[in-house]
């Protein structure tokens, strides 16, 4: 123990007489093990961490997957299916149905404004299933779901906290959620984050009198949550369930026919999609490691000519090998460990970047930061990093020819300098091959990333502004209150200064909603159960195609003629008219029986097609929605009224949308006082939104790839400068000899792009295998995309280029003279 002090007390000396090269040792490193913190970080918070709930391993995320042309992997479950797996199941302790919903919530005393918050619609044994108890109160029981029960509510312990000041009395009082005085009768503690935002948690009962939610073919937005019991397995459950959903299909084919059940653990569920995202920038992080160890490595190498005879010395005085490869091992350490604690530094540093230009819809991302488990991982990282950088100088230090040479002076002439030499320029080609690497993956992300951005829309979001209202039940039971409200909101909106037009529309572009629905063509054969035709559904007011500038391809607009009380109408896109009414004009079709499309048409009656429009975009590129490849069809919100949806507001050219907002609120409050507003933005703002994933690994690898491209661009200069030192002789000699200067530096040039040259083949053949794994994250984009791996290639040439001629430079400005005296 007295040996390895003493050693590091050496290696602090010796390392503070040449602070040039620790500074720049150290920051390499840190640069290296920080960028490797930084995700980590991430990846732990998102993809490790487990969800705050005993034995959370067991909990099960169930929702109904659609075999056939039509199908999906993941769909919401209807109210009897979910019945229908609890009654028959034995793999699970219980299971649970859960939906995410806004409502309004506004003060009994009328003192502050109503507001739009998440809420959780919840079965009963929702808590039990997680394994939490209310942090105050009670629970919600079995009698809470049954129709006419006492109206109750749970609410969050953020909302305890910011509207009763933590306070026990909270229990007892009432709150008006969506019109509806409810009590308070527990609170739910923080840790509960499924479903994510909630500050409310309603049981069935409201939904339990309604007649749709009784109906098999009826989705209504829910999820399944099962625990698993200690002697079940994930693949044993989805097998049963399996069966059952294949009896299911049996007895009601109506409905059920190619209904299975998806089953995932509750956090893949949450986070899976972002799996690959996040293993890819940890791929990335690790090749920016190693080249900033291949950069302290050469300059190690570098170190250990100057301390040749120093080490030579020692050894002859009697040091053992061991010993002095133990002191490499140290210094190294030493360098490794500041490395790491500057590291830290700069991943604290980096993580709230990080956090705003993550996704804002998954709350792990949010969660990031340096825990127990990081800075774990962050020493593992400085131990690697370490023995990468340490051990070639140390093994070199240990060869006992090495030692002979360099007490003879000798060593630059000898088999041991052409060795160094070797080993710099192998480090050099995987400095470079590592950045190729990078520089094509950045490419290829950021093509993709414009690609996306560049998709046709079908629509003009520009100057949009969206915003959504929810109109509650218990104030707007009659749709024909629902209709009135659309309409005179619209009307006084319109009449706003600065607003060119206005519309509501459920089921807008880029919001969070997926609304499709399987119907029947009038005239023509019953469709077998399974195969129906499927389109995206969408319920719009007449100014709809004018807010978004959609003009009319065929026919007309939905206009006041269009009331609910006469013909029912509808307008379909240019992708449903060529895919369901091939070679005709769809002008006058009719389909009847659209599932869930609202209470006029709950008897069948036929709707008439009355206009075609373009097929416009609902979602971000690459989306798995985007694979059903879905027309759109829109219904008149005056046939049939929708209670929630968003209002959407065309500024004039000169006019800021967001400077609307208080305008709207305004005439909505005159229309409303209970009345609340939420998820106001712009339609650019939401399309921003949906890219977010993209943008997040753009930006990073971006980073990574420019780190990897500087690391890899000063070890070559450093590598050709301290080749022109070793070689001056050589090239005063061949100065001397009559070698003209030109010559001369191309010799140099020339052996540093030789290296690049191999670097640059070896990093491609690495670049072409990675892109094929990037496939699944790239969008219009092939994974061998020859302008993004010839821009890299071409960028680190040129980089590399620079790199190498300043030495060569340098090379031409030797003085034989004064090269041949100083030997």
């Amino acid at each position: 123990m007295h040996a390895v002090l003493q050693d590091f007390r050496y290696a602090f000396r010796m390392l503070a007489k040449q602070p040039a090269f620790t500074a720049i040792a150290v920051l390499t490193l840190a640069l290296g093990i920080g960028a490797n913190t930084a995700i980590f970080s991430v990846v732990n918070a998102v993809l490790l961490r487990p969800l705050p709930y005993p034995q959370s391993e067991q909990l099960i995320l169930l929702r109904e997957r659609l075999t056939g042309p039509n199908g999906f992997e993941s769909g919401s479950v209807s109210y009897p299916n979910y019945l229908d797996w609890r009654g028959e199941q034995r793999s699970f302790i219980d299971l649970a149905l859960v939906r995410a919903e806004g409502v309004n919530l506004s003060a009994t005393d009328a003192a502050s404004p109503p507001e739009r918050i998440r809420a959780a619609r919840v079965t009963a044994n929702y808590l039990s299933i997680l394994q939490v108890a209310p942090r105050l109160g009670r629970d919600l029981v079995a009698k809470d779901d049954q129709p006419g029960a006492a109206k109750v509510a749970l609410i969050s312990e953020r909302l305890w906290r910011n509207r009763f000041g933590a306070l026990p009395l909270a229990l007892g009082q009432r709150l008006n959620i969506d019109g509806v005085p409810r009590e308070i009768v527990g609170v739910v503690p923080e840790r509960v984050r499924f479903p994510r935002n909630c500050d409310i948690f309603l049981p069935l009962a409201d939904l339990r009198a309604d007649h749709d939610l009784l109906s098999r073919g009826n989705h209504e937005s829910f999820s399944c949550l099962g625990r698993l019991k200690s002697d079940s397995t994930l693949k044993q459950a989805s097998a049963e369930l399996d069966t059952i959903a294949n009896d299911l299909a049996r007895r009601y084919p109506d409905s059920n026919t190619g209904r299975q059940v998806s089953a995932k653990l509750l956090l893949e569920f949450a986070v899976g999609e972002y799996r690959h995202l996040l293993y890819l920038l940890l791929a990335a992080v690790g090749c920016v490691l190693l080249i900033a160890c291949a950069n302290v490595a050469n300059l190690q190498l570098a170190r250990g000519i100057a301390r040749g005879k120093e080490l030579a010395v020692r050894a002859a005085l009697g040091a053992s090998r061991w010993h002095l490869a133990r002191q490499v091992l140290v210094e190294t350490g030493v360098i490794a460990i500041l490395g790491g604690c500057l590291a830290a530094l700069l991943a604290l540093w980096s993580l709230d970047t990080i956090r705003a230009i993550a996704p804002a819809s998954v709350p792990r991302f949010q969660e990031t930061d340096v825990d127990p488990m990081v800075l774990l991982f962050t020493t593992g990282v400085v131990v690697i990093a370490a023995f990468l950088v340490g051990i070639w100088p140390a093994l070199r230090v240990s060869n006992n020819v090495s030692m002979a040479n360099d007490l003879h002076d000798n060593g630059a002439r000898g088999s041991d300098g052409v060795q160094r030499q070797r080993a710099r320029a192998v480090l050099v080609v995987a400095q470079v091959a590592l950045a190729l690497v990078l520089l094509a993956t950045a490419g290829l992300t950021l093509k993709s990333f414009w690609q996306a951005e560049q998709v046709p829309l079908g629509f003009n979001p520009r100057g949009v502004l969206t915003m959504r209202i929810a109109l509650p039940a218990a104030r707007y039971e009659a749709p024909s209150k629902i209709a009135q409200f659309c309409e005179q909101l619209i009307e006084r909106v319109e009449a706003i200064p600065g607003v060119t037009a206005a519309a509501v529309c459920s089921n807008a572009p880029f919001d969070t909603n997926e609304w499709d629905s399987s119907f029947h063509i009038t005239g023509t054969p019953a469709d077998p159960p399974g195969r129906e035709p499927v389109s995206a559904m969408s319920i719009i007011s007449s100014d709809y195609f004018h807010v978004l500038e959609m003009p009319i391809l065929r026919g007309r607009t939905f206009n006041s003629q269009d009331m609910a009380q006469r013909q029912l109408v509808m307008i379909i896109d240019e992708k449903a008219a060529q895919r369901f009414f091939p070679g005709q004009d769809p002008i006058g079709k009719q389909i009847d029986d659209p599932v869930t499309i609202g209470e006029p048409n709950q008897d069948g009656a036929p709707i008439t097609i009355v206009g075609v429009v373009r097929h416009t975009r609902q979602s971000a590129p690459g989306e798995r929605i985007e694979a059903r490849n879905l027309s759109m069809m829109y219904f008149a919100t005056a046939q049939f009224p929708k209670s929630e949806q968003k209002l959407m507001v065309r500024a004039s050219p000169a006019q800021d949308p967001h400077a609307l907002v208080n305008a709207i609120k305004r005439e909505i409050a005159a229309l409303d006082p209970e009345q609340a507003v939420s998820e106001i933005a712009t339609m650019e703002e939401n399309i921003a939104d949906s890219l977010a994933s993209r943008k997040l690994s753009m930006i990073l690898l971006g980073v990574f790839a420019g780190l990897a491209l500087s690391l890899a661009s000063i070890g070559l200069y450093g590598v050709m400068a301290l080749s022109v030192t070793q070689r001056t002789r050589e090239l005063g000699i061949r100065l001397a000899l009559g070698a003209d200067r030109a010559g001369v530096f191309r010799l140099v040039l020339g052996h540093g792009m030789l290296l690049v040259a191999i670097g640059l083949g070896f990093g491609l053949i690495l670049a072409v295998s990675t892109g094929r794994g990037l496939a699944s994250l790239l969008y219009n984009v092939s994974a061998w995309d020859p302008p993004a791996f010839f821009g890299a290639i071409v960028t680190l040439a040129v980089v590399a280029l620079v790199a190498c001629w300043l030495p060569a430079r340098r090379a031409t400005r030797v003085d034989p003279i004064v090269a041949l005296r100083s030997e």
